[in-house]
């Protein structure tokens, strides 16, 4: 079975879920979203959408992981 006319189109280091039809910015990131064999929201588990469309995880302002300079 083919996916919609609609999905994004993966890149080599993107995961696509075939089930939900959402893609992942990592294979991390796809395999939180499956729980016991179900899909779970991607905002459930703290992912965010780029201005692409792909989930990807929230990621720490600059100042935060380096400290305030």
């Amino acid at each position: 079975m083919s996916c919609r006319r609609t999905c994004i189109q993966p890149s080599p280091t993107n995961a696509h879920c075939g089930a939900c039809h959402v893609t992942f910015g990592a294979i991390t990131s796809f395999d939180r979203h499956r729980r016991g064999g179900e899909c779970i929201d991607p905002r459930e588990i703290g992912l965010n959408r780029d201005h692409n469309g792909i989930w990807r995880m929230a990621s720490a302002p600059a100042d935060a992981r380096w400290g305030a300079r």
